[in-house]
């Protein structure tokens, strides 16, 4: 895959609690810099991940036939609408900004504490996606197996599928990276269970024990 970098331009802001017209973020295969200064958006980073997927394609032709096309971040109180710009961005140096893997493998990569695990978990499967979500823990890795968007196992500490899925949403610290593609053996597998079921039970748990 080719390695890109490419920004964007905030063009329209209505009731946004953290972000303005005219702000810039940069987008490559591996991060996203938000704005400098600026609060990172979950749900953003999450309309982000879509976008990622939409670019990567294109990326050999430079995204030509994205240069009009207006993407809409909405999921909150407010509303913002970008589209990638030429215009030169600041660089955020801030240790405190999300870090990204260097695994040359990955599609994208992070830190946990800019998206939470069950947010992570629905983006991957929103966009049916295929490959091995690793996950680094303080206290041990994780795995997780998708085959378009679908949950084929699951591993972290002493426990499998279901169970590590429910053990890792209370994770708030940590990186993960995402390796697409599976071989043939795993793409006959069949899922653990439904993905929401999965999600809610997990869901469900975590607010018991808080």
């Amino acid at each position: 895959m080719k390695t890109f970098n490419t920004a964007f331009e905030i063009t329209h802001v209505q009731n946004c609690p953290l972000y303005m017209q005219d702000d810039c973020f940069v987008l490559t295969d591996k991060a996203v810099e938000l704005p400098l200064g600026r609060a990172s958006c979950l749900i953003l980073v999450r309309e982000l991940t879509g976008v990622l997927f939409t670019l990567i394609p294109d990326a050999d032709q430079c995204f030509a036939k994205h240069h009009r096309t207006i993407f809409t971040c909405g999921g909150c109180t407010g509303l913002i609408k970008f589209r990638l710009t030429e215009k030169p961005v600041i660089r955020n140096n801030n240790k405190d900004v999300p870090a990204f893997s260097e695994n040359p493998q990955s599609v994208i990569s992070g830190r946990i504490e800019a998206i939470h695990p069950a947010e992570l978990l629905q983006v991957f499967h929103m966009h049916q996606k295929t490959g091995r979500l690793v996950l680094e823990f303080a206290n041990g890795s994780a795995r997780v197996t998708f085959r378009e968007g679908g949950l084929l196992a699951a591993r972290f500490e002493d426990f499998d599928n279901q169970e590590a899925i429910y053990a890792m949403l209370a994770e708030k610290k940590g990186t993960f990276h995402f390796i697409p593609g599976l071989p043939d053996a795993l793409m006959q597998t069949r899922e653990i269970g439904d993905f929401m079921m999965i999600l809610m039970e997990g869901l469900r748990r975590l607010d018991e024990e808080a």
